[in-house]
């Protein structure tokens, strides 16, 4: 499975075996407490995970401990100063993902080390689960009064704001977005459930090698004014510069007239 890249939100580690010493080497093992992860757990992304392991100098040697060394995956490892023969560590992480790949792996490595410069290693892998986000549609309308429009950015998208000779209104993915528009595709908004079923659609659209005619990923246009109250079943899948994933099921358009051309644009969005 590929590995994904993560964003920690504070200084981690986790249930470590204890790794094997020689004599007069220091030792570390897992803090075996109640909410406190181990070895080869599972844990969801977005989600606080505890972790703690404990450690202790030799009595052989009697040499106090000088450090501990925790290291994630490539990260850069962060090290603590210790005092003293023994140290009990907690602390807590969260892995996040922004991409649409489901599962991955981290290892985490501690080291601890004596004044007298002695050492012992030990390590975890975690299995690191995205599961499925359910989506609620929630409604949207999107209003261009003339040259004034309704930010989209949110979606990835923005307005045409100059007049069209043509009956139509132009809607653009906006810098560093993508679009798909896919029109008459609408009943496809009620199978895409989760974030999961979303990305799975994205990607089968962008690795479609020919789209039908019906796909168009650098506008949206099929809103006009024969009539002016129009039904539509359209569904725009859209990634913004975030790196989100949108679905948005166009359903009804109102074209009027005032002292300017106003386009409202009805539907639902996920």
């Amino acid at each position: 499975m590929k590995k994904l890249a993560l964003a920690l939100m504070c200084l981690v580690s986790v249930a470590f075996f204890a790794s094997c010493t020689t004599e007069g080497d220091p030792t570390i093992q897992v803090l075996n407490e109640e909410g406190y992860v181990q070895d080869g757990a599972t844990v969801n992304v977005n989600t606080d995970v505890d972790f703690g392991f404990v450690m202790a100098s030799s009595a052989e040697t009697g040499k106090e401990l000088a450090s501990l060394i925790i290291k994630i995956d490539d990260n850069e490892p962060d090290t603590l100063t210790l005092t003293g023969t023994e140290y009990t560590y907690r602390g807590t992480l969260q892995y996040q993902f922004t991409k649409d790949e489901i599962v991955g792996e981290s290892t985490i490595t501690a080291i601890v080390t004596d004044a007298a410069g002695k050492t012992a290693t030990a390590s975890i892998t975690l299995s690191i689960n995205n599961p499925a986000q359910v989506l609620e549609a929630t409604p949207i309308e999107w209003v261009k009064l003339g040259h004034t429009v309704q930010d989209l950015s949110a979606y990835g998208l923005q307005w045409k704001t100059t007049n069209y000779k043509e009956p139509f209104t132009h809607i653009f993915p906006a810098e560093g977005c993508m679009l798909f528009a896919c029109a008459g595709y609408g009943d496809d908004f009620a199978t895409i459930e989760t974030d999961l079923d979303l990305a799975n659609y994205f990607t089968n659209l962008t690795e479609m090698t020919l789209l039908p005619e019906s796909i168009n990923t650098t506008e949206y246009n099929k809103v006009d004014c024969n009539p002016a109250n129009k039904d539509y079943n359209d569904l725009l899948i859209t990634k913004d510069a975030q790196g989100n994933l949108h679905a948005i099921l166009i359903e009804h358009a109102n074209v009027t007239y005032t002292t300017a051309t106003q386009i409202t644009i009805t539907g639902q969005a996920k």
